[in-house]
């Protein structure tokens, strides 16, 4: 695992002090849970965490392997402090080697996840895990969306209302499952990127102001701070790495075109800000530069958007053409085909 470093920046919130930026295969669970650590140590700190500050301010690029061992030590060191079960940091501890190449968490869409040893993870690292793919109240969806709750559970109910489709006989429960179906479908149609204006709303409300979380948004997982009930998500994008300024980036709508860049005291970064003593071509040549900036967050988040998307209905078809297979299989009377264990490895960073 040594292959594996995570480069730093410099940035300037209450004090210099580095984050991790991403690397090519994007922001994974354990990028953000380190930077969300990084951000939150105080005097009060345990003395690994000051160990992990440490580390990652003494280098510009952090193999994976001491960042997975700081972590160790800090949960450790937390187990004395908290009193942590040792099942449940025996559980944590298994799942740290595989933290940089994503976890299985199933949100639900009230605002909670399923219970499991990966939500405990952050848990024990006193980092609160969030999301905002929450259903609207409002909307025509809601009862059937609510009624299974969770992401596993609502794809499960689009497995079985295409094998009851499939049926030339259907009762009243086939009936409900297909409408119920169609209202998950066109929910997920919906908020592909994981993320509703209900549900942005729902983190104003409830993250307290100044606390820092982890986001899991578009089968990924970000930094994010609540200031003057606005979520701000951290910059990690290597792309603006050498932006020492641009820190945060407000989340002020779904698909980011509402955006807009802060220094890490909050203050905007304005395309009007320069001296107006300044010379006019340096002016217009910084101006030309935010809106590449601003061109270039927009376009990263349009990407992961599409992935998104993509990821969602290609889950959907290959549930779908697994069972039509099936499904034919059974018609024709042959012996059933043995079960074969998914043996492909899994993508980075991505959660099902």
């Amino acid at each position: 695992m040594s292959e594996v470093v995570y480069k730093t920046k410099t940035i300037d919130f209450n004090g210099k002090r580095n984050i991790l930026i991403q690397n090519e295969n994007g922001p994974c669970a354990l990028h953000s849970l380190v930077n969300s650590i990084l951000l939150t140590v105080d005097h009060l700190s345990s003395s690994e965490i000051h160990d992990l500050v440490a580390l990652v301010n003494s280098v510009e690029s952090v193999p994976l392997d001491q960042l997975l061992n700081s972590l160790k030590q800090i949960v450790t060191a937390n187990q004395r402090l908290y009193g942590i079960s040792p099942e449940d940091i025996q559980s944590t501890l298994s799942l740290l080697p595989r933290l940089h190449e994503g976890l299985e968490i199933n949100p639900q869409f009230d605002g909670t996840f399923s219970p499991g040893h990966e939500l405990n993870l952050f848990r024990n690292f006193n980092i609160p895990l969030v999301h905002g793919w929450l259903v609207d109240p409002n909307e025509l969806e809601y009862a059937g969306v609510l009624k299974y709750n969770s992401y596993e559970a609502a794809q499960n109910v689009l497995v079985e209302a295409y094998e009851v489709e499939q049926k030339p006989v259907k009762d009243n429960v086939d009936l409900e499952i297909i409408q119920d179906s169609r209202q998950i479908k066109s929910f997920f149609a919906r908020s592909a990127t994981q993320l509703t204006d209900y549900g942005l709303n729902y983190l104003k409300q409830n993250l307290t102001p100044g606390s820092i979380a982890v986001l899991f948004r578009n089968n990924h997982y970000a930094t994010i701070i609540k200031n003057d009930n606005d979520i701000f998500s951290l910059v990690t994008d290597i792309g603006f790495s050498s932006r020492k300024s641009y820190i945060w980036e407000s989340l002020l709508s779904i698909n980011g075109s509402n955006n807009s860049f802060f220094t890490g005291s909050f203050s905007p970064i304005l395309e009007d800000s320069t001296n107006p003593f300044d010379d006019q071509q340096d002016h217009t040549d910084l101006n030309s530069q935010e809106e590449q900036d601003r061109a270039l967050a927009r376009t990263i988040q349009e990407e992961e958007d599409n992935k998104a998307a993509k990821r969602l209905q290609q889950v959907q078809e290959k549930r779908e053409k697994k069972n039509a297979a099936k499904n034919n299989g059974s018609l024709s009377g042959g012996k059933k085909s043995p079960k074969i264990k998914d043996g492909k490895k899994k993508s980075k960073c991505i959660v099902m």
